[in-house]
């Protein structure tokens, strides 16, 4: 159906699942708990303000708790479109066609009326529906149109939280929802005038829909110390389809503190609906322009995935506020905190489609950090990793990698003034590691294990997440601190700091010495520093031991000693590969080690894994789920955990009633790093000066059927902005085709491992078109010149 809001068309709509988040950017932990805004099934959203169901959902109360939903049903002659299970019933399929932070549709069609129901946050008190009905049939119709405001459920007692009271008024068609004596005043209303009813349970608002109920009251009132905790503000309009016509209705709820002011809020946000969208909508068109995107052949699943792990990542990027003067990663989304680790895992996926976003996060993470070690931190400028040690910790350069995304970026984008901008932060940081996580002999250790990334790995030889690790010698701290010391040589001279570069690459190269130490019968042991031993525990294996091939800087034989190890993890996947943070280091390994097929294989698994979970078409129970700091519980209809986002990891089974950890997670979003890196295997030269990428195509050994095509569209390498395809043939080789754009004029040449030409144009152009035949798992350099 034709809509009157122009959706931008780089965004590649679909059917996506009905489920998912609207960004509200002016959610924080601390100065302004606002409220996420999620989905309220089955066509639904609303103000989720309070304490939720899952890890981290209970960390911070918010004064004045509630839910406040927009629930929308509709009649279509003697049809009901009000629980999820009425679709499947009637043979209709809800989706979304259209899914960002921006704007979240709900579509289906039944009997010649088409529907669309388009949600978006108008500010941060006004959530509104663009609802556009159209009839393709050859006769009148008439929907009836069902919204309530569902609104209550307090999650702690305060002072003023005695009931709530609904009640209509007329002047401004609007039903007014207060919490007295004392709380947020909510409105519910639309474009035109509609009536209104007040109930106080869940049934009479199923009987207002089942029935298809038009008459009005006076109200309705609840007492919290008499047992109920919500009620609902019901609106109904009938609207009038003509044949082959079509209709749009605005509806929405807004928050506030006092009527007046609320109504009048909610007067602007409908007047302003289409515009608001539109403006809003242009954050969306600058992202898809530029925005890599799967092509092809791709299960549906990985398509779907993608945008839904892109959408995570882009609400997980929160504006500036309180200690942060720059855009900063929230790790995850209920309660937002600043941790350098996820932010590199995150801010690496990023740097795909938005680098400039991407490389501004960076920045302000360590220069708007409290301290040189960039300790976890609210944006009130709290900490919230503090050690039993009294230490305030952040987490140590083996986490989530930053130095080495920090560099993935800049071989990429080359951009010499970040670098020089970031230079001074980066020697702080590491040269606090160098001063307060060394021992007497110059060994790096962590604190404790939060600082480390692995809370409460066995590796640490104590129980107590917080407690003193200082005694262990860490062999991927070690080799992390190589890596990030032997860029700091080249970003010392790009940065106006040549005279510290041989400092750098001494410090560099004493520390990969070290790591180089650090194997014990071909596998990297972290080693005790009260005996000097390696801490050899024979029924543990950690992918974190891998670290030194991940970064590049153990010898040849020490990557094939290791390497025998590698297939072990795809054995004994839990935890190792169900988690963002270990599943990077696992990944980058085994591609150093030569094993990339074997590496699209186990991408494979868990990319099945992942995105079947995220574009489900169901809710998913959190009913299991305990937590000391939730004391109320939950309201049991809205316990539920949603597809459509990325959760905090990738398990290999649903456990003991919690889904995926948290929900909305920053580097839970992160897998199309891996799929671009080591499946399409679009990476950049490790040479600084060499304008060149790689392809190391790797699909996975069941998608290597004849005539299948997997592409990608806007690879971004400096001045190229690539599509590339993978053609499969009938002897499963590989043809592959490269359409670049160039912004100056460059030649391009591709070449084998051993240098051999296979393409290249025959002079500088803008555009250039190429093909050459590959084998699937073998690498190509493509070479501006």
């Amino acid at each position: 159906m034709s809509s009157r809001i122009p959706l931008p068309p780089v965004f590649p709509q679909s059917d996506y699942t009905p489920f998912g988040y609207l960004n509200n950017p002016y959610h924080s932990a601390v100065h302004n708990p606002s409220g996420i805004i999620r989905t309220v099934p089955p066509m639904g959203f609303g103000f989720w303000a309070r304490t939720l169901p899952w890890p981290y959902g209970s960390v911070l109360q918010r004064p004045r708790s509630y839910l406040s939903l927009l629930r929308l049903s509709l009649c279509i002659g003697d049809t009901r479109f009000h629980d999820s299970a009425d679709f499947p019933a009637h043979g209709v399929t809800l989706c979304s066609k259209y899914h960002t932070q921006t704007l979240m549709s709900y579509d289906w069609s039944y009997k010649g009326i088409g529907v669309s129901a388009k949600y978006f946050l108008a500010d941060e008190h006004s959530l509104l529906c663009i609802l556009e009905l159209d009839n393709t049939t050859a006769l009148e119709r008439v929907v009836s149109v069902h919204a309530a405001n569902e609104y209550g459920y307090p999650d702690h007692p305060y002072w003023g939280c005695d009931g709530i009271r609904s009640f209509f008024r007329p002047q401004d068609g609007v039903g007014v929802s207060k919490i007295w004596a004392y709380g947020e005043v909510m409105v519910i209303g639309a474009d035109r005038p509609g009536r209104y009813r007040a109930g106080v349970s869940e049934t009479e608002w199923c009987d207002r829909v089942q029935t298809d109920d038009s008459s009005d009251n006076d109200g309705a009132l609840i007492r919290f110390n008499e047992g109920a905790d919500h009620l609902y503000a019901m609106m109904n309009w009938r609207v009038v389809l003509p044949s082959g016509g079509a209709e749009r209705l605005v509806i929405g709820i807004t928050r506030g503190v006092n009527e007046s002011d609320v109504v009048d809020a909610h007067r602007t946000a409908l007047r302003n609906a289409e515009y608001t969208a539109r403006v809003q909508l242009e954050a969306d068109t600058r992202f898809y322009t530029q925005t890599p995107l799967l092509e092809g052949d791709w299960p549906d699943t990985w398509k779907h995935g993608w945008i839904y792990d892109l959408e995570t990542l882009r609400t997980t990027m929160r504006p500036p506020v309180g200690i942060f003067k720059h855009p900063w990663d929230g790790m995850q989304l209920p309660n937002p905190r600043s941790v350098l680790g996820e932010m590199g895992l995150d801010t690496m996926c990023l740097s795909y489609g938005d680098v400039e976003l991407a490389k501004e996060v960076i920045y302000g993470t360590f220069a708007d950090a409290p301290a040189p070690n960039v300790p976890c931190t609210r944006e009130d400028g709290s900490m919230n990793m503090i050690g039993e040690s009294g230490n305030e910790c952040g987490t140590a350069p083996n986490w989530g990698f930053p130095f080495v995304i920090i560099w993935s970026i800049y071989l990429r984008d080359r951009d010499d003034r970040w670098i020089e901008r970031l230079y001074p932060h980066l020697r702080a940081y590491l040269e606090w590691w160098l001063v307060h996580r060394s021992d007497g002999e110059g060994w790096l250790h962590a604190d404790n294990s939060w600082e480390s990334g692995q809370d409460g790995s066995r590796r640490f030889l104590n129980d107590t997440e917080g407690a003193s690790a200082a005694f262990v010698r860490t062999v991927d701290i070690e080799a992390a601190m190589a890596q990030a010391m032997r860029t700091m040589v080249h970003y010392a001279r790009i940065a106006g700091y040549a005279d510290e570069a041989d400092r750098w690459d001494r410090l560099a190269e004493a520390r990969v010495a070290r790591t180089q130490t650090m194997i014990v019968d071909g596998w990297f042991r972290d080693v005790d520093g009260r005996t000097g031993q390696p801490i050899l525990l024979p029924d543990f294996v950690d992918v974190m031991m891998l670290t030194p091939l991940t970064v590049g800087v153990a010898t040849p034989e020490q990557t094939a000693a290791a390497a025998r190890v590698i297939p072990y993890f795809r054995e004994h996947p839990r935890p190792w590969l169900e988690w963002p943070s270990f599943v990077m280091p696992f990944a980058e390994a085994a591609w150093r080690a030569g094993m990339r097929t074997f590496l699209a294989d186990t991408l494979a698994e868990i990319g099945d894994r992942i995105y079947t979970r995220q574009d489900a078409r169901t809710v998913h129970s959190t009913q299991g789920f305990t937590d000391r700091y939730l004391p109320s519980g939950f309201p049991e209809m809205h316990n539920f955990r949603i597809p459509g986002v990325a959760g905090e990891y990738w398990p290999m089974e649903t456990e003991k009633g919690v889904y995926a950890g948290a929900e909305h997670y920053g580097w839970g979003a992160t897998f199309p790093t891996s799929i671009l890196r080591h499946i399409v295997g679009f990476r950049e030269s490790e040479t600084p000066d060499t304008d060149a990428f790689f392809l190391a195509p790797a699909l996975p050994d069941r998608w290597l059927e004849p005539s299948r095509v997997f592409g990608v569209s806007n690879l971004r390498y400096r001045v190229a902005r690539c599509r590339v395809q993978y053609h499969v043939t009938p002897d499963r080789t590989l043809t592959v085709t490269i359409h670049a754009m160039l912004s100056a004029p460059r030649r391009v040449e591709i070449s084998d491992a051993s240098g051999r030409t296979l393409a290249q144009t025959d002079k500088p152009g803008v555009s250039v078109h190429l093909r050459f035949s590959a084998q699937n798992g073998d690498l190509y350099a493509v070479t501006l010149s």
